[in-house]
């Protein structure tokens, strides 16, 4: 019997422009962590939320994984708010990694993924992007329990290797933080996240970048959004900065399960 929560979950999912100085996200970051008119069970930011540029900007301003930790459980404590930074920079000895950093309202750390998968989008060009020179992978997936809700981490091109969001067992809630490029999200955005929620018949939840970053150039897609256990979008933004405000039912995920129990029929292959 595959257990699910009894309570909605209210999240924030915030979209970003991020620029490459770490002070001007951070300032944004701060800001929606401390408004409280409409104060979400758990606030999700973006994949480089807290820098966006070039290879060698964010290995110069990655700090050590534990000055990182403390410095954002502080203000998670601060703004007594729960928070997913869906992928910061951090350095690990002579590593870096993209990682993800679940917060808890009183500033304790949750859990934490490192990235798996690392972009590489026409690699060999000059205006290629090959995220393997700037960071190392991780090598697991990480599940976390927050507020009754069973949540699977994933960063952004992890959305495109379905293995890894079977790889959790069954979840409540995936959670994607992305900066997908305008033209690979225009093609695939919806239709992966959809797929997702429809094979794990669980809620999606992505935030993603938005706008055109000043060292890069790139243009990232936007359209954070939701998408229902059925692969329905319950709520998406548009191409702009702003927080999409979302409740997840619990109900809505055990109405799709009992009505086509796919999750009961998985084969061992």
């Amino acid at each position: 019997m595959i257990s699910q929560p009894q309570n909605p979950l209210a999240l924030a999912l915030v979209q970003m422009a991020s620029q490459p100085d770490p002070r001007t996200n951070l300032a944004t970051v701060r800001r929606v962590l401390g408004d409280h008119t409409a104060p979400e069970d758990l606030a999700v930011f973006p994949e480089c939320a807290l820098c966006l540029g070039r290879g060698q900007t964010v290995r110069a301003t990655a700090q050590p994984a534990a000055a990182t930790v403390a410095e954002l459980g502080a203000l998670c404590r601060e703004t007594a708010r729960a928070a997913l930074f869906g992928g910061v920079a951090v350095r690990d000895g002579d590593r870096i990694f993209n990682r993800a950093l679940l917060f808890a309202a009183d500033g304790g750390l949750l859990a934490h993924y490192d990235k798996m998968h690392l972009f590489r989008l026409d690699p060999d060009t000059p205006s290629g992007i090959d995220e393997s020179r700037t960071y190392a992978a991780g090598d697991k997936p990480v599940t976390a329990d927050y507020c009754g809700w069973h949540l699977g981490l994933s960063i952004c091109y992890d959305l495109r290797f379905p293995e890894l969001f079977r790889a959790w067992g069954p979840v409540d809630l995936a959670v994607c933080t992305a900066a997908f490029t305008a033209g690979t999200g225009l093609a695939h955005w919806e239709v992966l996240l959809r797929a997702r929620a429809i094979e794990n018949q669980c809620y999606v939840a992505a935030a993603a970048q938005c706008g055109s970053n000043a060292e890069t150039g790139v243009e990232h897609y936007g359209n954070s959004l939701l998408a229902d256990p059925w692969g329905q979008i319950r709520a998406q933004a548009g191409d702009g900065e702003g927080v999409l405000r979302v409740t997840l039912e619990p109900e809505r995920i055990r109405e799709v399960r009992q009505r086509l129990p796919a999750l009961d029929h998985r084969l061992p292959l």
